[in-house]
Protein backbone atom coordinates (compact mmCIF):
# COMPACT_ATOMS: atom_id res chain seq x y z
CA UNK A 1 0.00 0.00 0.00
CA UNK A 2 1.57 3.36 -0.93
CA UNK A 3 0.69 6.00 0.98
CA UNK A 4 1.62 10.02 -0.09
CA UNK A 5 3.83 11.50 1.61
CA UNK A 6 2.61 15.09 3.17
CA UNK A 7 4.44 18.17 4.14
CA UNK A 8 4.38 19.44 6.84
CA UNK A 9 4.51 23.23 8.68
CA UNK A 10 8.43 22.84 8.27
CA UNK A 11 8.45 22.07 4.87
CA UNK A 12 9.53 18.64 5.66
CA UNK A 13 8.38 15.57 4.11
CA UNK A 14 6.41 14.40 7.00
CA UNK A 15 6.62 10.08 6.34
CA UNK A 16 10.35 10.59 7.50
CA UNK A 17 8.62 10.36 11.40
CA UNK A 18 7.56 6.42 9.54
CA UNK A 19 8.69 3.48 9.82
CA UNK A 20 8.07 0.34 7.62
CA UNK A 21 6.10 -3.06 9.21
CA UNK A 22 7.23 -5.69 7.02
CA UNK A 23 4.95 -9.09 8.41
CA UNK A 24 6.27 -12.48 7.10
CA UNK A 25 3.35 -14.88 6.86
CA UNK A 26 2.99 -18.39 6.68
CA UNK A 27 0.46 -21.35 6.82
CA UNK A 28 0.53 -25.01 7.66
CA UNK A 29 -2.87 -27.12 7.34
CA UNK A 30 -4.02 -29.57 10.15
CA UNK A 31 -2.88 -33.13 10.08
CA UNK A 32 -6.01 -35.08 11.17
CA UNK A 33 -5.72 -38.29 9.84
CA UNK A 34 -5.31 -41.45 11.50
CA UNK A 35 -1.87 -43.22 9.76
CA UNK A 36 1.42 -41.35 10.11
CA UNK A 37 1.47 -40.38 6.46
CA UNK A 38 5.90 -40.54 6.96
CA UNK A 39 8.12 -37.63 6.62
CA UNK A 40 7.13 -36.61 2.98
CA UNK A 41 3.35 -36.73 3.47
CA UNK A 42 2.65 -34.21 6.61
CA UNK A 43 1.83 -30.25 6.07
CA UNK A 44 4.10 -28.48 5.13
CA UNK A 45 4.04 -24.49 5.43
CA UNK A 46 3.11 -22.63 2.78
CA UNK A 47 2.79 -18.96 1.74
CA UNK A 48 -0.57 -17.17 3.28
CA UNK A 49 -2.20 -14.73 1.75
CA UNK A 50 -4.78 -12.20 3.37
CA UNK A 51 -5.21 -9.19 5.53
CA UNK A 52 -4.20 -8.38 8.72
CA UNK A 53 -5.32 -4.76 10.71
CA UNK A 54 -3.41 -2.50 12.68
CA UNK A 55 -4.96 -0.81 15.83
CA UNK A 56 -3.36 1.41 18.11
CA UNK A 57 -2.39 0.06 21.13
CA UNK A 58 -1.36 1.26 24.96
CA UNK A 59 1.33 -1.22 26.28
CA UNK A 60 1.46 -2.49 29.53
CA UNK A 61 4.16 -1.94 32.11
CA UNK A 62 6.73 -4.16 29.83
CA UNK A 63 6.24 -2.81 26.77
CA UNK A 64 5.49 -5.98 25.05
CA UNK A 65 1.38 -6.44 25.57
CA UNK A 66 -1.82 -4.61 24.93
CA UNK A 67 -5.67 -5.25 25.38
CA UNK A 68 -7.43 -4.80 21.87
CA UNK A 69 -9.64 -2.28 22.78
CA UNK A 70 -12.41 -2.27 19.98
CA UNK A 71 -13.72 1.48 21.12
CA UNK A 72 -10.27 2.24 19.05
CA UNK A 73 -10.78 2.08 14.87
CA UNK A 74 -8.74 0.03 12.75
CA UNK A 75 -5.86 2.45 11.00
CA UNK A 76 -4.71 0.55 8.34
CA UNK A 77 -4.99 -2.90 6.93
CA UNK A 78 -1.63 -5.11 5.43
CA UNK A 79 -2.11 -7.56 2.90
CA UNK A 80 0.59 -10.36 2.21
CA UNK A 81 1.17 -11.69 -1.27
CA UNK A 82 2.45 -14.75 -2.79
CA UNK A 83 5.33 -14.77 -1.36
CA UNK A 84 3.59 -14.31 2.04
CA UNK A 85 5.17 -10.79 2.91
CA UNK A 86 3.45 -7.62 3.40
CA UNK A 87 5.09 -4.06 3.67
CA UNK A 88 3.18 -0.93 5.08
CA UNK A 89 4.90 2.70 6.07
CA UNK A 90 2.82 3.70 9.29
CA UNK A 91 3.79 6.28 12.07
CA UNK A 92 5.99 5.89 15.18
CA UNK A 93 4.00 4.10 17.33
CA UNK A 94 2.39 0.81 18.96
CA UNK A 95 0.13 -1.59 17.34
CA UNK A 96 -1.74 -4.47 17.34
CA UNK A 97 -1.62 -6.67 14.12
CA UNK A 98 -4.98 -8.67 14.03
CA UNK A 99 -6.60 -10.71 12.17
CA UNK A 100 -10.51 -10.13 10.50
CA UNK A 101 -11.87 -12.11 13.99
CA UNK A 102 -10.74 -9.57 16.55
CA UNK A 103 -11.52 -7.13 14.40
CA UNK A 104 -14.89 -6.16 16.28
CA UNK A 105 -17.06 -8.34 18.42
CA UNK A 106 -19.38 -9.80 15.77
CA UNK A 107 -17.55 -13.66 15.84
CA UNK A 108 -17.41 -13.31 19.59
CA UNK A 109 -21.15 -12.55 19.80
CA UNK A 110 -21.74 -15.54 16.70
CA UNK A 111 -19.84 -18.17 19.07
CA UNK A 112 -21.72 -16.96 22.18
CA UNK A 113 -24.71 -17.68 21.20
CA UNK A 114 -24.06 -20.82 18.95
CA UNK A 115 -22.48 -22.66 21.26
CA UNK A 116 -23.84 -21.35 24.79
CA UNK A 117 -25.37 -24.93 25.51
CA UNK A 118 -23.33 -28.14 25.68
CA UNK A 119 -24.34 -30.65 22.89
CA UNK A 120 -23.71 -34.58 22.75
CA UNK A 121 -20.06 -33.96 22.06
CA UNK A 122 -18.63 -30.19 23.35
CA UNK A 123 -18.93 -28.22 26.82
CA UNK A 124 -20.73 -24.83 26.53
CA UNK A 125 -18.56 -21.70 25.50
CA UNK A 126 -16.25 -20.64 28.40
CA UNK A 127 -17.08 -17.09 28.23
CA UNK A 128 -14.02 -15.99 30.32
CA UNK A 129 -11.28 -17.72 27.89
CA UNK A 130 -13.67 -16.49 24.58
CA UNK A 131 -13.19 -12.78 26.42
CA UNK A 132 -9.52 -13.38 26.52
CA UNK A 133 -9.39 -14.73 22.99
CA UNK A 134 -11.04 -11.60 21.57
CA UNK A 135 -9.71 -8.67 23.81
CA UNK A 136 -6.24 -10.87 24.54
CA UNK A 137 -3.79 -9.52 26.01
CA UNK A 138 -1.70 -9.45 22.47
CA UNK A 139 1.90 -8.74 21.17
CA UNK A 140 2.75 -5.29 20.59
CA UNK A 141 4.37 -4.23 17.80
CA UNK A 142 6.61 -1.20 17.74
CA UNK A 143 7.00 0.95 15.02
CA UNK A 144 9.90 3.10 15.08
CA UNK A 145 10.86 6.33 12.92
CA UNK A 146 13.04 5.13 10.29
CA UNK A 147 13.22 2.11 10.98
CA UNK A 148 11.82 -1.44 9.72
CA UNK A 149 10.13 -3.80 11.92
CA UNK A 150 9.40 -7.06 10.67
CA UNK A 151 6.94 -10.09 12.16
CA UNK A 152 6.99 -13.60 11.48
CA UNK A 153 4.16 -15.00 11.88
CA UNK A 154 3.32 -19.01 11.47
CA UNK A 155 -0.27 -19.69 11.45
CA UNK A 156 -1.68 -23.47 12.12
CA UNK A 157 -4.97 -24.90 11.34
CA UNK A 158 -6.46 -26.92 13.32
CA UNK A 159 -8.73 -30.45 13.36
CA UNK A 160 -12.57 -29.41 12.83
CA UNK A 161 -13.36 -30.99 16.07
CA UNK A 162 -10.69 -28.57 17.68
CA UNK A 163 -11.16 -25.38 15.68
CA UNK A 164 -13.96 -23.51 18.03
CA UNK A 165 -12.23 -21.02 20.21
CA UNK A 166 -12.83 -21.52 24.00
CA UNK A 167 -15.13 -24.92 23.08
CA UNK A 168 -13.84 -28.51 24.67
CA UNK A 169 -14.94 -31.37 22.38
CA UNK A 170 -14.86 -34.39 24.49
CA UNK A 171 -16.45 -36.70 22.01
CA UNK A 172 -14.65 -39.58 19.27
CA UNK A 173 -11.32 -38.58 17.48
CA UNK A 174 -11.72 -40.14 13.63
CA UNK A 175 -9.55 -43.33 13.53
Amino acid sequence: MQRSSPVNRNGRDSSLRNGVLHVHVSHTAAYCGGADPGPGGMPRPEPWRGHMFLRAATPDSTGTLALNDLGRPILDTIRTDATDNGHLSLPAGHYLLLDQDRVDDQRYRTLLKDHARPTLHTAAIDKACLDQWLHGPFGVVHIREGDTTRVDMSLFDQCPWYSIPCVHYHGPLPP
